[in-house]
């Protein structure tokens, strides 16, 4: 089974990398934008192609592939995969905006294919944890959940300008809101459907990018609770957090320091604190596993296209909130038609 993955940055060596851990060996990449001669992983050289399209008319042993490549591009590439028969994990966001999933309904009929979203956060096992007590009311009715997630842009990938990445760059789909929309949907993932969002860009353009870059938001519940939300580009240190109060508790989770806290509301009651430890990147390896089991039959995408497409819309409900300093209404789907 050939895979290919397209995108030779960051994410894209991610992947490859755990794809050979994982013991896959037939690998290709794609690098269309920087047009690479060559790349070496972990000392084994691996093919590189300049034009998806072309090696999906002409090499017909791929059977999946990994679209890594900046997010403007992401959703006519997964046209292109699903066109010729492809299973996609596809990393996050499924696209720069709602308004460019028009064609994929109709392609998918046509051609089933297993479609999985880069969301790793929801591989978490503290996460899946929350989502467990939440589910069996262990913090009974929650009446406060507070999520930050701030890094500041020049720590993403150090050595390199950030000013040129994607992530600062509009016409590449770049922002915080898209950059870090993980924290989005492990938020619709745990406490979801949300029915509106308030939001506000805090002092803009502190960087002097083209992008948002500091985000806070209130989110509805479907039972008139709100989230508050928190994005930047700005922090140092790295932060990345989630504390839910309710009548019976408190959950304080912390992604970098590995920890689960759950504190109960009687005075004298002892917090429970729990850490993991493992490295971030079996994050990444677990939702790897997972899109090859679900093409297999052995399991679903944790994260699917309805879940990619349900966070765009609540990102771009903020970007509206933002602009016009009013709630505005969160537009998800249950399912593609």
């Amino acid at each position: 089974m050939t895979i290919v993955v397209v995108g030779t940055g960051s994410i894209g060596n991610r992947h490859l990398r755990n794809l050979l851990e994982l013991g896959h060996r037939d690998l290709i990449a794609v690098s269309e934008f920087s047009k690479r001669a060559s790349l070496e992983i972990d000392g084994l050289s691996i093919p590189v192609h300049h034009n998806l399209k072309s090696l999906l008319e002409h090499n017909k042993s791929i059977k999946s592939v990994f679209l890594c490549n900046p997010s403007s591009m992401h959703y006519s590439y997964l046209l292109l995969c699903v066109y010729h028969g492809k299973h996609v994990y596809l990393e996050k966001p499924v696209a720069s905006s709602i308004s460019e999933i028009t064609e994929v309904e109709s392609l998918i009929r046509s051609n089933p294919v297993t479609i999985a979203v880069g969301n790793q956060f929801r591989f978490d096992p503290q996460l899946i944890e929350i989502k467990e007590k939440i589910a069996h009311n262990a913090i009974g009715e929650i009446h406060s959940t507070h999520a930050i997630q701030g890094e500041h842009i020049e720590d993403y990938h150090p050595g390199e300008n950030f000013r040129l990445g994607y992530a600062s760059r509009k016409e590449l789909g770049g922002g915080v809101l898209l950059t870090q929309i993980h924290q989005i949907d492990y938020l619709n993932w745990l406490l979801g459907p949300f029915k509106s969002v308030f939001a506000t860009y805090s002092k803009p353009h502190l960087l002097n990018l083209d992008v948002e870059e500091n985000v806070s938001y209130l989110l509805c519940g479907p039972k008139g609770e709100t989230v508050y939300g928190h994005v930047d580009y700005l922090r140092r240190p790295k932060t990345a957090s989630l504390v839910l109060s309710g009548t019976l508790g408190t959950i304080e989770w912390s992604y970098y320091d590995r920890s689960l806290k759950v504190i109960g509301v009687e005075p004298d009651s002892s917090p429970s604190v729990s850490h993991i430890n493992e490295d971030r990147n079996v994050l990444f390896q677990r939702a790897i596993k997972n899109f090859f089991d679900s093409i297999d039959g052995k399991s679903f995408p944790r994260s699917t296209l309805v879940d990619g497409i349900n966070a765009l819309a609540i990102v771009e409900a903020i970007k509206k909130s933002a602009v016009d300093q009013c709630a505005s209404k969160i537009k998800t789907i249950d399912e593609l038609s």
